[in-house]
């Protein structure tokens, strides 16, 4: 069933690539992974290239919406795609050409992550039945305007009518958990996002069907 959007949500295509991933780009300029895997010199490529295959990834497999001036955005994955998601990034074309934009090192930092991102998404859901919010982002010079609860509010309600399963994410930013709590996520359990002591922390948070 295709999710049924309120107004003035809308799904993006393959065209909105562009612009799309200037908005993540420039909301998750300070995202903890992004930080940790890419580092030096050329730390704003690989930031840039990371975001870029994450796009890509969620608009071949998943569902990308924005809200109607293009402010707010997130990338979901239903229950039909989940198979596509064990190695989210890997998957969409990481290997062999990880390697040479984000150096060995910071391809071992990204694969941990991933292994530690879906340990615990595997611990804490149905593996086979959620729904998963792989990315939400606010354009920096719009936030504190409620566009990111609206969207996820709207999203999630689309993703409900199409599969009345629960819906889960991850999260880096301690920050962030009050937000997601309050619009009835719980706290699943957490874990480091990869080895080392410099590893940022993963949060899993939990949407119970029809919540």
């Amino acid at each position: 069933m295709r999710p049924i959007l309120a107004p003035p949500v809308r799904r993006l295509e393959p065209a909105d690539l562009p612009w799309a991933k200037v908005l993540l780009l420039t909301a998750g300029d300070q995202h903890p992974v992004l930080r940790h895997c890419c580092a030096g010199p050329a730390a704003a490529a690989q930031r840039a290239w990371l975001v870029e295959q994450l796009l890509r990834f969620g608009l071949r497999h998943g569902r990308v919406y924005a809200d109607a001036d293009g402010q707010a955005l997130a990338l979901w994955l239903s229950p039909d795609h989940l198979g596509a998601a064990r190695w989210p990034l890997l998957r969409a074309g990481l290997l062999p050409a990880g390697l040479w934009r984000l150096g060995w090192s910071g391809l071992q930092r990204l694969r941990s992550h991933l292994r530690a991102a879906t340990w615990l998404r595997e611990q804490s859901v149905d593996p086979a039945a959620h729904h998963y919010l792989l990315a939400l982002a606010v354009h920096p010079a719009a936030r504190g305007q409620g566009r990111g609860r609206r969207l996820l509010q709207a999203t999630l309600a689309a993703m409900q009518a199409t599969a009345p399963v629960p819906c889960y994410l991850d999260t880096q930013g301690a920050e962030q958990l009050s937000f997601y709590q309050r619009l009835g996520f719980r706290l699943a359990g957490q874990c480091p996002a990869g080895r080392g002591a410099d590893a940022p922390t993963t949060w899993g948070l939990l949407y119970a069907a029809n919540a």
